[in-house]
């Protein structure tokens, strides 16, 4: 056979890591080399060909493969299927390639996260535990490649996106290295769509995690699958699936809990164990800006001297913004004066959205829309703003709704869920989000009753206000093993 160097560098990466022989691997290379781990891997097993597999490729095997070089190697012993994947690989690799590093301890999968500017949503979920947990931990932070088959170690200009000012430290890899998980707690606070990444994944927690956990935010694309763009429900089952093998998956509400108890119930049939559904909710906090930042924004985006009516998520179907647009025209047509602003980003399907803000702007309507700000920016909205509306179809928590409150200003929300879960006797009004009238009537009264604003920030005090460092410790405990009471007690006891 032709020896490979990079061929022979990543199978000693692999007998350093797995064999327990004392061996000189580095005199070792090709067919020497095959016949050495032949004899001193052992029995042969889905983790060993998950790792043999990896560092011949260069990036984690799909799970079909693994299977199948398992299969062989019972069969045949190990050095003839590992012979002939040194050779295939040989004929489609350069002999030079990226650094390899296989990576135990605790590796955490912020894709989405390291790419986008984005403040709201799972990406703040992202960053605000994740950033604690480097605080107290030594974490690998990974990402794929835009392929979805080839996990790396995070760039600068990605960790900045990822990690807040305040962060620790994390583990370091070599520049640009190929990272393959082996027997490490593997972490996923996203969501994962795109059909590649979801495949790696599941390779990677079937064969290369010892333990894995995931966050649970909502089941939106089974449960109302006609708010999901197109690709979206089968793109999300694809993601169930190998969110059945984790080990744990804690949603952020009891509302999401409900909707993953009720998958992780069905699993049983088709002769599978469920995760553990241990739910974690999310805080109620929001960041803090003085007064001179707060009339910084305000100018700046010419909101002085015009009562504000604030909107923050995505301008996608169901965060239901064109019922939101017509409940704003609504209380224009009635004489109202105010400004309406929506932050978010992330969009698809918003063309009619699109038009209608396009219509009002003509009409001389106060509409701004921001994308991409910083904090700085979406708290000094959240103090100037008279009241915000968040009366979205479906939602796994609500994040703006406690953001709002948290902040002292009344919102309207849908009146159901875990929006009337957050926000119901707690300074919300309630309404029904189809009925752009009734909200439309929400709006006015906040607008107008200044007796009834102050009852509901009044009532906002009454709003459990944990924090981000608790839901940080929660569920790490959870990453780490605990049960949901013991997750608690770590939280409390910090």
């Amino acid at each position: 056979m032709i020896t490979r160097p990079v061929h022979d560098q990543g199978l000693r990466l692999a007998a350093r890591t797995a064999s327990s022989a004392s061996v000189d691997w580095e005199a070792l290379s090709g067919a020497r080399l095959i016949e050495a781990l032949s004899r001193d891997l052992g029995e042969p097993s889905h983790r060993l060909s998950y790792l043999l597999l990896s560092v011949l490729e260069r990036r984690v095997p799909l799970a079909a493969a693994v299977v199948d070089f398992t299969r062989q190697w019972r069969i045949e012993g190990l050095v003839q299927p590992l012979t002939a994947e040194y050779a295939k690989f040989s004929r489609s690799l350069p002999r030079r390639a990226r650094p390899l590093a296989i990576v135990g301890g605790v590796v955490v999968d912020v894709t989405d996260t390291s790419r986008s500017r984005f403040t709201t949503g799972i990406q703040r979920v992202a960053r605000e535990t994740v950033t604690r947990w480097t605080r107290d931990a030594e974490l690998t932070l990974a990402a794929w490649d835009p392929a979805g088959r080839t996990l790396h170690g995070l760039t600068d200009d990605e960790t900045s996106r990822v990690l807040l000012a305040d962060a620790g430290t994390v583990a370091p890899v070599p520049a640009g290295a190929v990272l393959i998980p082996f027997d490490a707690t593997f972490v996923l606070p996203e969501i994962t769509v795109a059909a590649a990444r979801t495949a790696s994944l599941r390779s990677v927690v079937r064969f290369g995690a010892r333990r894995s956990a995931a966050i649970g935010f909502d089941c939106i694309p089974v449960t109302t699958s006609e708010t999901s763009g197109p690709g979206m429900p089968g793109a999300f089952s694809e993601y169930l699936a190998m969110l059945s093998l984790v080990d744990v998956v804690a949603p952020i509400s009891s509302a999401a809990a409900t909707e993953y108890g009720g998958w992780a119930a069905m699993l049983p049939g088709a002769g599978l164990t469920p995760p553990r559904i241990e739910t974690v909710g999310l805080p109620s906090q929001v960041g803090s800006v003085d007064d001179a930042t707060v009339a910084r924004v305000r100018a700046q985006l010419g909101l002085t001297g015009t009562p504000v009516v604030l909107s923050v998520g995505s301008h996608e179907p169901r965060k239901n913004h064109l019922n939101l647009l017509v409940a704003a025209e609504l209380n224009w047509r009635r004489g109202h004066e105010f400004a309406l602003v929506l932050v978010g980003g992330n969009a698809w399907g918003d063309g009619e959205f699109q038009a209608m803000v396009s219509t009002l702007r003509r009409k001389g309507r106060p509409v701004t829309m921001l994308s991409g700000v910083d904090d700085d920016t979406v708290w000094s909205l959240y103090r100037s703003a008279r009241c915000t509306v968040f009366c979205s179809v479906n939602e796994g928590f609500g994040l703006p709704v406690v953001e709002s409150l948290v902040s002292s200003v009344p919102v309207v929300t849908s009146d159901f869920g875990s929006m009337r879960e957050l926000g119901e006797g707690h300074g919300a009004l309630v309404v029904d989000p189809h009925d752009p009238t009734a909200m439309s009537d929400a709006i006015e009264r906040l607008l107008t009753d200044d007796e009834l604003h102050a009852e509901l920030v009044a009532l906002s005090d009454s709003l459990p206000r944990p924090s981000w460092d608790d839901y940080a410790a929660r569920l790490w405990a959870l990453v780490a093993g605990a049960t949901a009471v013991e997750a608690s007690a770590t939280a409390e006891a910090r």
